[in-house]
């Protein structure tokens, strides 16, 4: 079957190698009606797949924008998008009753009617409120309202209850007080909308393809699946009436079921399965068969006829409501699920990476498996009060390393950290929850350029354990550079970076470099070139360290780590001038009781580049030592002469795992013998029973041009003093 599909897939351009045939698997994905059937589930997908935008986003619904009373009254309530309209019979038609209007809505998303007549409750982005009539008008309940039931799209209400969708949770509030007696204890899985039965104390929830039952045992819900409602198709809203009665609108059609004793069962007669374009709205009227479907922006009034004992469309009690096909918001989430793939072989690495569009409050969580079904969460791109962020997690969730902004995920950038590691296995899926906080704004996955590729697969082996080559003896400076062998059991394939990390012998962290993008198969220990910032291992207090290493093959699939590999060093780093006694023409004084002033004499540095002293003025020198050096000759040549050097001073004892050295020296004053321009070299010798170390500007390999440059002499800052008598 894997065979057959990769030739489908190839013939209409949606299977793709983006690199060599040996590397890796790769699928690519442009949602579009060609390459879709072949790649998206659609059974296990409940996101809007349009390949006509080519773009996945959240589901628009609007289950909960009509309403009956619990009391069987022939008013009901409908939902515009300025305020809540109240019709009443008046006999003949239903007309619009003023009195019992609730206006200034702004941007509402649900309504119910709980008891008594004639209260609402509407729900928008900042929270479900409760109104009741005073006598003269109908004002807000603050007592009944619940503030934790904003943004939520859809909303049941009975008597001093509301119930709301909050995500994959119903919570629910009594008296305006959280009540989670009413709320099901069960996961619920991209739940679309939710009803109360008006006579007891139960609820059904509507999922993707069911419809689930809640019903109390007083303190709390708990579901009774055979009274669950199984087989839906494109479910949009579901209704709740007396004696168990159900609605559901599922596609075109409202669905009633009827409680047969054991079970919730279709009832075809009462059933509207015609003359319906777009519903997303219906509502089921107590101690009748009635209801009011919503389609587009008319409510249409079905009444039961006794006689006939059909359900007919009655023009009298159905309105015209503008702009309430308009109302509702997006689903909190959704997921799109794709079909399974076979790479061919087994394998033990899958990533995935996608474009998105992520407004203020939106998410989309990417899992994958390489067995079929075992999804593991792997990384989210988040928009967060406007900065994105792409997180990875080792966890399945449960806690979340940002690596950047969303566009680390993005298919033309070959980030590391979104590969994931499997038993080995060869049925490749992957899975995005899609979700938003705001119902008025959607993620998406969608391409720069529509039709082009928005989502990219692969699967894939890794790279051999790499072996590294180190010295028996000590390095002889802090910033040795590490080699080791890449190999790869997939020929020819090639190294497109590394990570490596540092200990101490008692496992202490010392550095990690990170994931680093490099061919080379090497790495060079880095130090500090901040003057009060210390390299890494001098700052870990020791000279012995184990040394691990990653390696990632050409699309970035990891290497198990190297066995931990010993190794020492013994050198001499960071020269820094933390005194100027003399300051040369333009030049600052470091302030020598202020690290952060200090003069680093950075590897490189030209001439031009370095500290300015006058001829003759004290320079007051600071170099670390990382190894167990007993002595520190230092010599500081120019123009074939040699700098006095008045003092070589560790603060720790001689021979200590690490020191820190102060040097003081000064060149001839005149500038006859210095002249302006005169650069100072350094050669500083160390002395350990671990080895020597050399750090010099004057021999291969030269570390800077020197360590300061003259300009001036001090005898510019003397004056003579003339005394005499007569």
């Amino acid at each position: 079957m894997s065979v057959i599909r990769n030739l489908i897939l190839t013939a209409i351009c949606i299977f793709a190698l983006a690199g060599p045939a040996w590397a890796t698997s790769t699928w690519e994905y442009r949602i579009t009606d060609a390459d879709t059937p072949a790649i998206i589930d659609q059974s296990q997908t409940t996101a809007v797949v349009d390949t006509l935008n080519n773009e996945i986003r959240l589901p628009r619904f609007a289950p909960n924008t009509v309403a009956f009373w619990p009391d069987g009254s022939p008013d009901y309530v409908v939902l515009s998008p300025t305020k809540v309209i109240h019709y009443s019979w008046d006999g003949t038609s239903m007309v619009e009753n003023t009195i019992l209007e609730v206006p200034g809505q702004v941007n509402p998303l649900a309504l119910a009617a709980p008891a008594p007549y004639p209260d609402v409750v509407v729900a928008d982005g900042t929270g479900a409120k409760h109104y009741s009539f005073t006598g003269t008008q109908m004002v807000e309940n603050p007592a009944l309202s619940a503030a934790g039931l904003a943004n939520v799209i859809s909303i049941g209400a009975r008597d001093t209850s509301i119930a709301g969708l909050v995500g994959n949770e119903v919570n629910a509030y009594t008296n305006g007080v959280r009540d989670v007696s009413l709320e099901p204890a069960v996961q619920l899985s991209n739940p679309i909308g939710l009803a109360l039965y008006p006579d007891q104390n139960t609820m059904t929830v509507l999922e993707k393809n069911q419809a689930r039952f809640f019903m109390s045992t007083g303190s709390q819900m708990v579901e009774n699946p055979a009274l669950a409602i199984t087989g839906l198709n494109n479910p949009k809203a579901i209704s709740a009436g007396d004696n168990l009665n159900t609605v559901i609108i599922d596609g075109n059609k409202v669905q009633h079921y009827s409680f047969d004793g054991s079970g919730l069962r279709y009832n075809s007669v009462l059933s509207v399965t015609s003359g319906l374009s777009n519903p997303t709205s219906v509502a089921l009227r107590p101690g009748s068969y009635d209801r009011i479907i919503v389609d587009g922006d008319e409510v249409k009034y079905y009444l039961f006829n006794e006689a006939t004992g059909q359900l007919v469309y009655d023009p009298a009690r159905s309105k015209i409501v503008s702009g309430i096909s308009q109302l509702g918001g997006y689903a909190p989430n959704a997921t799109v699920v794709s079909n399974v793939f076979d790479p061919g072989v087994e394998v033990t690495y899958v990533r995935v990476r996608a474009y998105h569009v992520l407004p203020a409050g939106t998410s989309v969580t990417w899992s994958y498996a390489n067995d079929g079904s075992t999804f593991k969460k792997v990384w989210r791109v988040r928009n967060d009060a406007g900065t994105t962020y792409c997180e990875v997690t080792t966890d399945d969730g449960n806690t979340w390393n940002s690596i950047g902004e969303a566009d680390k995920a993005y298919p033309n950038q070959n980030t590391k950290e979104l590969w994931a590691e499997f038993q080995a296995d060869r049925r490749v899926v992957w899975k995005a929850e899609l979700a938003t906080t705001n119902p008025e704004v959607t993620p998406k996955i969608a391409a720069p350029v529509p039709g082009e590729i928005a989502v990219i697969w692969e699967a894939g082996n890794p790279p051999n354990k790499p072996e590294l080559n180190l010295p028996a003896n000590c390095y002889s400076t802090t910033t040795p550079v590490i080699n080791w062998s890449f190999q790869d059991p997939d020929p020819g394939d090639s190294q497109s970076g590394f990570q490596a990390v540092i200990k101490k012998l008692d496992g202490t962290l010392v550095y990690d470099s990170g994931i680093v993008n490099s061919t080379e198969p090497e790495f060079r220990i880095p130090t500090s070139e901040s003057p009060d910032t210390p390299g890494p291992l001098w700052a870990a207090g020791d000279y012995e360290f184990t040394i691990e290493l990653q390696t990632f093959d050409a699309v970035g699939i990891p290497s198990e780590w190297s066995d931990p590999a010993r190794f020492c060093v013994v050198g001499l780093e960071r020269p820094r001038v933390q005194e100027l006694v003399s300051p040369g023409t333009g030049q600052t004084a470091p302030d020598k009781n202020n690290p952060a002033t200090h003069l680093v004499i950075k590897e490189g540095m030209t001439a031009d580049q370095l500290p300015v002293t006058k001829a003759g003025g004290k320079v007051g020198l600071l170099v670390d030592s990382v190894g167990p050096i007993t002595s520190l000759n230092a010599v500081f040549p120019y123009l074939g002469l040699e700098a006095t050097v008045h003092k070589i001073e560790g603060q720790n004892t001689a021979g200590s795992r690490t020191n820190r050295w102060l040097i003081e020296l000064w060149t001839e004053a005149s500038l006859d013998i210095c002249p302006d321009g005169t650069v100072v070299g350094m050669d500083l010798t160390g002395t350990s029973p671990e080895g020597d170390t050399r750090l010099s500007t004057i021999s291969d390999p030269k570390y800077a041009a020197g360590v300061v440059k003259t300009m001036g002499s001090v005898y510019e800052d003397w004056f003579v003093v003339l005394q005499g008598r007569n």
